[in-house]
């Protein structure tokens, strides 16, 4: 049995797992094996284990990392093979007129990879003004590296290289606008009512099958600045920065009217 999909993109802390949460609500399977919780989201991650581990044995085939702003050549390993197998089981479990989905902020890096195995699945992708983004990653590695049960010592890489949050956003931002499809849907993570809406926005949109009348509730912290801004050294990278913010198609599908 084939079901449709949604690919859920967006850097790191951009508000893709409040999107993710919203989706799965309104009936988006998402899979059982997905990723914890933890401080920085505590709801979870609603991101598939298997699918991370792709994604990051692909990037480490070449001595990369998420962390990294090198473009993964391709083939990237055998993430092309690993993405059929796992759509291949998505499409025969996913009964007929259900919406099976992955989000995972490296789809940024391999979309292409993605709709080359699954053509017609429409893609998300959630954006977030650079300075809020990349504030909250590194309050989040800030977060994790003092607590020793999740001590990485590549954590300390975003105080090394206080430019490298930015960098990273570039990075993923233009490797998502080089395979970004025409009808993808682009929302801003500050504009609420959109997301608290986005089932019915993807309906109008694509007329996927979810559940539109669900009722959603967003935690009202989500995306108050709770830090001082990342400083960024390199002012140019603003600059990059904005000419990419520039360049995102955000432009979700307007709300149908209700009958009067």
């Amino acid at each position: 049995m084939t079901g449709s999909s949604i690919l859920v993109a967006g850097f790191h802390r951009s508000g893709t797992s409040a999107v993710a949460q919203v989706l799965q609500r309104a009936g988006l399977d998402l899979g059982n094996n997905l990723l914890g919780a933890e401080p920085s989201n505590p709801y979870g991650h609603f991101e598939d284990l298997d699918v991370i581990a792709s994604h990051d044995a692909a990037l480490a085939a070449h001595g990369l990392t998420w962390k990294d702003t090198t473009t993964c050549p391709r083939p990237a390993g055998r993430l092309a093979e690993d993405i059929a197998t796992f759509v291949e089981r998505r499409n025969a479990t996913t009964p007929v007129g259900s919406t099976w989905g992955v989000k995972d902020p490296r789809l940024c890096l391999f979309l292409p990879e993605w709709l080359a195995a699954t053509p017609n699945a429409h893609v998300v992708v959630v954006v977030r003004q650079p300075g809020a983004a990349i504030t909250s990653l590194h309050r989040r590695h800030a977060r994790r590296y003092v607590d020793t049960r999740q001590a990485d010592p590549t954590d300390l890489a975003f105080w090394q290289d206080p430019d490298l949050g930015l960098r990273l956003w570039i990075h993923y931002h233009e490797q998502l606008l080089t395979a970004l499809p025409e009808n993808a849907i682009v929302v801003d993570f500050d504009d609420r009512p959109t997301i608290e809406h986005l089932p019915q926005v993807l309906h109008d949109h694509w007329d996927v099958e979810l559940e539109t009348s669900t009722e959603v509730a967003l935690d009202p912290n989500l995306g108050t600045r709770q830090s001082e801004p990342v400083e960024v050294r390199d002012v140019a990278l603003i600059r990059e920065a904005e000419s990419v913010w520039g360049k995102l198609p955000i432009r979700p599908a307007p709300l149908k009217k209700s009958p009067s």
